[in-house]
C-alpha cells in the first residue's frame, strides 16, 4: 500500500473533480439544497423515521471529534430515511438492514463500505464521489490509481427491492447486487465496466428498467430482464470495450429491442436462459409507479418524521471550514505549506451560514432581547446587570451566504458560544436566508465582554430575525447553549438575579443546572430577591422561547399577571414581604403559578419558604463561594503574605471578614466548616498582631509561627475539601 503518498483534501471547496461522467441525476436530487453537513460524533441512531430535508451528510472518520482511523455505523431495522444524501469517504462502514430509503442518494468513495440487506429503495440515487486526490506536485491521481492505493469502495445490496431509482457505474461505485429486484430503474455503466466482464448484478430481476448500454449487461450474471430497454445493443460498437469475447447467460423477456445472437462486432454473444432463472428479492413488494410497498419489512413508529439534524450531532460544512481556517485544534485541516504560519484563533471570527432554500427571507431586520451579564467589582465581588442586546440583518452580500459576528471585541468563550448558537439556528431552520450581514451588539458596546452566558440570548435574536417574532421587553435570559438546543450552566447566577431586580425586567430564565444557585440565594438573602423577579429554569431553547414570547399559554399568563399584582403590593414596603407571604392569598397565587409553570423557581422556593420547608444551608458550591467571597482578603493574605512574613490585611477589613465568616458558618455545608474555622484562626492571629503590635524578636517569631500554622491548616482543609470524591461529584469536577 502506498497510501502515504496521497494527500486527501478534506475541505469542501478544495475538491477537484476527477473528470468522471455521472448518470443523469434524478429530479429530486437536482432540486435538493444539498447543504453540506457532517457527522461529528459516532452516536447510534435510534429506530425511527428521519428526513434530511435535502442535506448532503458526510461520513468520514477524519471528521469525527476526535478524529479516528475508521468508523462503523449500523442503522437499526425498521428505520426510514428520506430526502438526504449519504456521502461516504475514508474507512467508513455503513450497515443498513431491513430499512426503507426514499429519495436517498448514496455517494461512495475510495475505501468506504456500504452494506444494504433486505432494504427497500424508492426513487434513490447510487453514485460516486468526485473528491480529488492530489500528488505532492498538485496533479491529480487517476481513479484507478486511487482505488489501487487506497482501496475500492464497496456497495453491497443483498435481497433488496429497488424501484424508480438511478444506479451509476458499478466499477466506480463498487456496486455488487445479489438477489435483488429492480423495477423501472435506470442503470449506468462505463468503459471500465465493459473492458472485462465482472459479475456485479447476480441473480437479480429487472422489470421495466432502462439499461444505458451493453456495458450494463456485461456486469450481470444469471439475471432476468422483463420489458427492459437496452438502446445500443444493436449498435456497431456495442460491447467493443470487452478485452476478449464473452458469452452472457440471461433471460430477456419482451425486451426492447429483442436480443440478437451476437453484438454487431461479435465481442458479445447472448445465451437466452429458458426457463428463466430464479432471481430477485424474496421480499413481498408492490410498485405502483410512484410508491413502493414492501410488506415484509418492520415498520418504525408512524409518528412525526424527525430531522436528522436533531437526531445526530452534525456540523454544517461552512462552520467546519471556518474553524479549520482559524486553526481550531479539533478540526482536521490540510497540512500547511512549508514555511506557512498558523492562523491564530479569533473569538470575533465571522461565521458564514449555510444558505436556506431559495426565496426564504429574514422576517426582521432588527430585534432586541435582554441578556444578563456580570461585571467584576474592585472589591473582588460580582455585580449583575441587565444589558439590552440587539441583532441587525443588513442586506449587503448579494446572493452570497449570510454571515454572523459580534460588533465589538469579545473573549474566546463568548466567541465559541456564538459558534454553537449559529449551528443550532441553521439546523433548526435549514440554513439562513442569503445576502445579509448579521451583527449582534450590546448597549454598552465599549466594555469588553466574555463568557458563554449570552448564548441563549443570541439564539433568541437569530430566531426573531428568521421568524419575525417579538420578545417581551420585561424578559431577560442567561445561559450557555449547545448546538442541540440544550441550555448549559453558567456562573454568577445570584449576582445576575440581584441585578435583574434593579431593572425593568419582571421575569428571567436561568439554566436548570444552576437551580442550586437559586436555593443559595434564598438561604443568603431570604425571599425578597425571588419576589422582586420571577425566576424560571430553562432546560432547552424551547423553554426560553415560551417565556420570551409575548403570546404565552393563557393559564401561565394569568398566573404571571396575578403574581405581578402581588409583587407590586409587597414591594411598596419590602419589610412586609416576610409577613405577607404566609397569607392564604399569596400561597394561592404561588400555587397557581407553579401549576402553570413547574419550572418557576420563584413560585417553587417561595412556597417552600412559607411552608417552613425551604433550604437552610447552602449547596457545597455555594458554601465554598460564599466563604471565600466573605473572607476574600484573608484568603488573599494566606496565598500571598505568608511567604514574605508580612501582612497586607487592615484592621477594618479584617474585622468585617471575621464577622461575616462567623455569621455565615451555620448556613454553610458542614464539610466546609474546617476550612472556615482555619480561615478564622488565621485572621485572629493577624488581628491579635494588629491590636497588640509586635515589640520583640521572640514574639515576632512566635507570631510568624502561629500565622504559618493557621495558614497551613487552611490550605490543608481546602485541599481535603476540594479533593473529596463526593464534593467533586457535586461540583461537577
Amino acid at each position: 500500500m502506498k497510501q502515504k503518498h496521497i494527500l486527501y483534501i478534506l475541505l469542501v471547496g478544495l475538491f477537484s473533480a476527477l473528470g468522471c461522467a455521472h448518470a443523469v441525476e434524478p429530479g429530486w436530487y437536482s432540486k435538493a439544497s444539498r447543504a453540506d453537513f457532517m457527522l461529528r460524533e459516532n452516536l447510534p441512531l435510534p429506530m425511527g423515521r428521519y428526513t434530511g430535508n435535502g442535506i448532503n451528510l458526510k461520513f468520514s472518520p477524519f471528521l469525527l471529534d476526535p478524529k479516528q482511523r475508521s468508523m462503523l455505523i449500523s442503522i437499526p431495522p425498521g428505520t426510514v430515511l428520506e430526502d438526504v444524501t449519504l456521502d461516504f469517504s475514508g474507512k467508513t462502514v455503513f450497515n443498513l438492514q431491513k430499512c426503507t430509503l426514499r429519495r436517498v442518494a448514496i455517494k461512495v468513495s475510495a475505501s468506504s463500505v456500504v452494506n444494504l440487506e433486505g432494504c427497500a429503495l424508492e426513487d434513490c440515487y447510487v453514485t460516486f464521489n468526485t473528491n480529488g486526490y492530489q500528488r505532492a506536485n498538485g496533479n491529480n491521481y487517476t481513479l484507478e490509481e486511487v482505488y489501487a492505493e487506497i482501496g475500492r469502495p464497496q456497495l453491497n445490496l443483498t435481497d433488496c427491492v429497488v424501484a424508480g431509482s438511478t444506479l451509476d457505474s458499478p466499477y466506480r461505485t463498487g456496486l455488487t447486487a445479489t438477489r435483488c429486484s429492480f423495477t423501472t430503474c435506470s442503470l449506468e455503466a462505463g468503459q471500465e465496466d465493459g473492458k472485462q466482464k465482472t459479475s456485479r448484478y447476480v441473480q437479480c430481476v429487472f422489470i421495466g428498467s432502462k439499461l444505458a448500454n451493453t456495458d450494463v449487461l456485461l456486469t450481470t450474471s444469471l439475471c432476468r430482464f422483463n420489458e427492459c430497454e437496452c438502446p445500443d445493443v444493436l449498435a456497431p460498437d456495442a460491447g467493443s470495450h470487452v478485452v476478449s469475447p464473452v458469452q452472457l447467460q440471461l433471460a430477456w423477456e419482451n425486451g426492447k429491442p429483442a436480443l440478437p445472437p451476437n453484438t454487431a462486432n461479435g465481442k458479445v454473444s447472448f445465451g437466452l436462459l429458458t426457463p428463466a432463472p430464479a432471481a430477485g428479492s424474496s421480499l413481498a413488494h408492490q410498485w405502483d409507479g410512484s410508491h413502493l410497498t414492501v410488506t415484509d419489512l418492520p415498520v418504525a413508529n408512524d409518528g412525526v418524521i424527525q430531522p436528522l439534524q436533531q437526531a445526530w450531532k452534525l456540523m454544517d460544512i461552512n462552520t467546519y471550514v471556518n474553524l479549520a481556517k482559524n486553526g481550531s485544534a479539533n478540526v482536521p485541516a490540510t497540512q500547511p505549506a512549508a514555511g506557512a504560519k498558523p492562523i491564530a484563533t479569533s473569538a470575533n471570527a465571522v461565521i458564514t451560514g449555510t444558505a436556506a432554500a431559495a426565496g426564504v427571507a429574514f422576517q426582521s431586520r432588527i430585534n432586541q432581547v435582554n441578556g444578563l451579564l456580570i461585571s467584576q467589582l474592585s472589591s473582588g465581588g460580582e455585580a449583575g446587570q441587565v444589558t439590552r442586546m440587539s441583532l441587525t440583518a443588513l442586506p449587503s452580500l448579494g446572493e452570497s451566504p449570510s454571515t454572523l459576528k459580534f460588533n465589538q471585541d469579545v473573549g474566546e468563550s463568548m466567541g465559541k458560544a456564538l459558534n454553537e448558537v449559529s449551528k443550532f439556528s441553521q439546523l433548526r431552520h435549514g440554513g439562513w436566508p442569503v445576502g445579509h450581514s448579521l451583527e449582534i451588539g450590546f448597549e454598552d458596546k465599549y466594555i469588553g465582554k466574555d463568557g458563554p452566558s449570552a448564548a441563549v440570548a443570541c439564539a433568541l435574536l437569530l430566531e426573531a430575525a428568521i421568524t419575525g417574532k417579538k420578545w417581551d421587553p420585561a424578559f431577560a435570559v442567561t445561559g450557555d447553549m449547545n448546538a442541540d438546543g440544550s441550555v448549559q450552566p453558567i456562573g454568577g447566577v445570584q449576582a445576575k438575579i440581584r441585578g435583574a431586580t434593579k431593572g425593568s425586567c419582571k421575569l428571567i430564565g436561568v439554566p436548570v443546572k444552576n437551580e442550586k444557585s437559586v436555593q443559595d440565594l434564598l438561604v443568603l438573602e431570604g425571599p425578597a430577591p425571588l419576589v422582586g423577579i420571577t425566576v424560571f429554569g430553562i432546560k432547552t431553547f424551547d423553554d426560553a422561547l415560551l417565556l420570551a414570547g409575548t403570546e404565552r399559554p393563557q393559564a401561565l399568563q394569568t398566573a404571571l399577571t396575578n403574581f405581578d399584582a402581588m409583587r407590586a403590593v409587597m414591594l411598596r414596603d419590602p419589610r412586609q414581604i416576610v409577613p405577607l407571604l404566609p397569607t392564604p392569598h399569596a400561597a394561592q397565587r404561588l400555587q397557581a403559578l407553579l401549576t402553570a409553570a413547574p419550572n418557576c423557581y420563584s413560585a417553587k422556593y417561595l412556597l417552600l419558604y412559607l411552608q417552613g420547608r425551604g433550604p437552610r444551608t447552602l449547596s457545597i458550591g455555594g458554601s465554598i463561594e460564599a466563604a471565600q467571597s466573605s473572607a476574600d482578603s484573608i484568603v488573599s493574605s494566606i496565598d500571598h503574605d505568608v511567604d514574605t512574613n508580612m501582612s497586607s490585611l487592615k484592621g477594618d477589613e479584617l474585622g468585617t471578614s471575621l464577622y461575616r465568616l462567623r455569621n455565615l458558618r451555620p448556613r454553610l455545608d458542614q464539610r466546609v466548616w474546617p476550612y472556615v474555622d482555619n480561615l478564622v484562626a488565621y485572621g485572629e492571629v493577624i488581628r491579635g498582631a494588629l491590636l497588640n503590635p509586635v515589640r520583640s524578636g521572640a514574639r515576632y517569631v512566635d507570631l510568624v509561627s502561629k500565622a504559618n500554622k493557621a495558614a497551613g491548616g487552611a490550605k490543608a482543609a481546602y485541599d481535603k475539601l476540594i479533593n473529596d470524591v463526593d464534593v467533586r461529584e457535586e461540583l461537577g469536577l
